[in-house]
């Protein structure tokens, strides 16, 4: 009898012992997860921000809810207008990634450094036009703003194929056309996934994208999948991002509104109203790792990832034949939008637009506390700024190119 106690107890034991080690390995080594008192926490009120107070654009300690929404929009407006050089650069301290073993190191690191130029994109098919190189350009542009803003945050911008954290949550490669393509969901993802279909001659829209029954492309889980870091780079890199209000009425009215996924809608009410009430009940959860909800920094890992194409989803048209002369696929046919297809469309601006000005304040601020690193990191304006939706930079790049 005695003999037993002692073994349950042991058991108990060892049991807490191993439940420890699990969560000391589950929050170590990854750099997004500590905080840093030179980082913006997540519940800045960025719409509460005094400029004269820091060099860096949108930080504030202030954390209280937003009392006049017009005036602090105001004050945003002027930071925005901020010159993006004045970005105080922090010395980031960069992991140790020694195995010990120096030759198992393959330690495949980006350059923070690297020279953004067109030689570096692999796959170049055909001749680009004068207007796709201004696309490529653009995007690298944006590119190095966003890995600015990353150090600027302690952000480390190294990359380790080795380090699960530093992969995108789902990335997928289509390896015939060397297409590596991290999948953003909200940000066209489903269309390209449709596109990559079409290229196998798969148009049927019965067909489920998502699951991919047929293998029309294989996703990538580990460092396996490639023979070599040369084999690696020669896949075109590439990803999406969107404006995050944009972004989250687009997961509100496919995911909700049309299919209630989240809850069952409440009666006598209107789809605006619907749309506060999933803020105030989903969106404001901060554990929610809803892949259509959770911010697209750190999903799609950003600063880290080594992507040769950022695309901006609200500027889609100009980057479809790019991708199609990356990649040799200028004879298939890129899948058109729902819009394009005569539907109802989840993200048309009027909506957005309709949404944001019924909310008050407290439930904007729920957006904004949501989505605070997508906004500094990024650099997205918000409804009433000029330039919604896109980044407070777009004119600023347009006119360098």
């Amino acid at each position: 009898m005695e003999g037993n106690t002692t073994y349950k107890k042991l058991l108990i034991v060892t049991t807490a012992l191993l439940l420890l080690l699990v969560m000391a390995f589950k929050y170590s080594g990854r750099p997004e997860d500590i905080p840093n008192d030179n980082r913006i926490p997540i519940n800045t009120n960025i719409l509460d921000i005094e400029s004269d107070k820091s060099n860096a654009p949108f930080v504030s300690d202030k954390t209280t809810d937003v009392s006049d929404i017009d005036k602090s929009i105001s004050e945003t407006q002027k930071i925005h207008k901020s010159d993006e050089s004045e970005i105080k650069k922090t010395k980031i301290s960069e992991e140790d990634n020694s195995t010990g073993k120096e030759a198992d190191k393959k330690t495949w690191s980006n350059n923070t450094n690297i020279d953004f130029d067109l030689k570096n994109i692999p796959g170049i098919h055909s001749t680009l036009s004068t207007n796709d190189i201004a696309t490529m350009k653009k995007s690298q542009r944006i590119m190095m703003k966003i890995r600015e803003n990353c150090k600027a945050q302690n952000i480390s911008t190294v990359w380790n194929f080795w380090d699960r954290y530093t992969k995108p949550r789902l990335l997928i490669a289509k390896n015939k056309y060397r297409i590596l393509y991290g999948s953003n969901p909200k940000t066209g993802s489903t269309s390209f996934k449709r596109f990559l279909f079409t290229i196998d001659g798969v148009t049927d829209r019965a067909h489920n994208f998502h699951r991919n029954p047929d293998g029309h492309y294989k996703t990538v889980q580990s460092k396996n999948f490639f023979q070599s870091k040369s084999d690696f780079e020669s896949y075109v890199k590439m990803m999406a991002i969107r404006n995050p209000i944009v972004r989250v009425v687009s997961a509100f009215r496919d995911k909700q509104l049309r299919h209630e996924q989240y809850f069952k809608t409440p009666p006598n009410i209107t789809d605006a109203q619907h749309f506060a009430i999933f803020l105030e009940k989903r969106l404001a959860r901060s554990w929610d790792n809803d892949v259509h909800l959770k911010p697209q920094w750190k999903q799609m890992n950003i600063c880290r990832f080594p992507y040769d194409l950022l695309i901006q989803f609200e500027e889609i048209g100009r980057y479809i034949p790019v991708i199609q002369k990356l990649t040799g696929t200028e004879d298939v046919e890129y899948p058109g939008s729902r819009k394009e297809q005569g539907k109802d469309s989840h993200d048309s601006m009027e909506f957005v637009y309709e949404y944001w000005s019924k909310l008050n304040s407290k439930q904007k601020q729920i957006v904004l506390d949501k989505y605070n690193m997508d906004f500094v990191l990024f650099g997205y304006t918000i409804p009433g700024e000029q330039g919604f939706p896109l980044l407070r930079y777009n004119d600023e790049i347009e006119n360098s190119l």
